[in-house]
């Protein structure tokens, strides 16, 4: 019928197959979809409550994880000389996803497919992105500056400064 939630992902390279409702990476896929390299699988609602939930664990107001092991999680960690890398986040850095205006303290995710989440503790905000840069072709790469467009807008608009970027 032609409606965006019948629209098939593009075929994958590998299977020649039209994948549909199932996890759109190689990988993750041979694992039965579960698997810990994958990115955000999920509806934006439910990435909203896990968000709000990782701000109220980032503040010490969680009833499910701890303050001082959120942080642990969600600070970077240096252990490899010049990452970015937080454990199994990731935080700003040069042209990162979480483009330049969230602050220092941010932390997020990404995943193959173009989707991405971030988290600005200090002003209680975040910005989840879900999208399909595979289809029709895993070639487009433009996916990075939309992530990065899209972080620094949800920033204005979130202080009240949005211009046309």
């Amino acid at each position: 019928n032609g409606a965006a939630d019948d629209t098939p992902a593009a075929s994958t390279a590998a299977a020649a197959i039209v994948t549909r409702g199932t996890v759109h990476d190689e990988n993750a896929a041979a694992g039965d979809g579960v698997t810990g390299h994958a990115g955000l699988f999920s509806t934006a609602d439910d990435l909203a409550v896990f968000a709000t939930e990782l701000l109220r664990a980032w503040h010490g107001e969680s009833q499910l994880f701890p303050r001082d092991l959120a942080r642990r999680f969600f600070t970077r960690r240096e252990l490899v000389p010049g990452s970015s890398r937080a454990l199994g986040w990731d935080t700003p850095s040069g042209l990162s996803s979480a483009g330049t205006l969230l602050g220092p303290r941010s932390f997020g995710h990404t995943g193959f497919t173009g989707t991405s989440m971030w988290i600005d503790p200090e002003r209680g905000l975040y910005v989840i992105l879900l999208t399909n840069r595979v289809n029709p072709t895993r070639e487009n790469g433009k996916i990075a500056q939309v992530r990065r467009k899209l972080a620094d807008a949800a920033v204005l608009c979130f202080e009240g400064k949005l211009r046309r970027l």
